[in-house]
């Protein structure tokens, strides 16, 4: 056998990633879904919670306010709350797609980005 067929067999035998990179990958994977995930909630609680101050002057049938003071005052609190919970998730998203783009690890930009890698992904199982 010839020098460069015996290199290229030999280093077909070495695993194409460490164990120890595996499980950094899935670290970096699961950080990023679940940073996802909670993004969908935050953003939904944060216009939430801006239409209810918002709505803080208005009445009910001209009489009734239609938020009490104690409610929008929650509103306020949980508001900053979760201002800086999302906050948070954007960065933890931000960093793992910057590892993940280092490591060579594909992730999905857009919706339209994940419909097609659930779709590849379906087609090669």
């Amino acid at each position: 056998m010839n020098a460069p067929l015996a290199q290229t067999f030999a280093d077909l035998t070495r695993p194409l990633m460490s164990m120890a990179s595996h499980d950094r990958a899935d670290r970096l994977g699961d950080t990023w879904r679940h940073a996802l995930s909670g993004i969908r909630e935050d953003i939904r609680f944060i216009g939430q919670y801006r239409k209810v101050i918002a709505e803080k002057d208005e009445l009910l049938a001209g009489k009734w306010p239609r938020h009490s003071a104690a409610y929008v005052s929650a509103c306020r609190t949980n508001l900053a709350t979760t201002l800086k919970r999302y906050t948070a998730r954007v960065r933890a998203i931000t960093e793992a797609e910057q590892e993940m783009t280092a490591l060579g690890i594909p992730f999905a930009t857009s919706s339209d980005a994940w419909d097609a890698m659930a779709i590849a992904n379906r087609r090669a199982a």
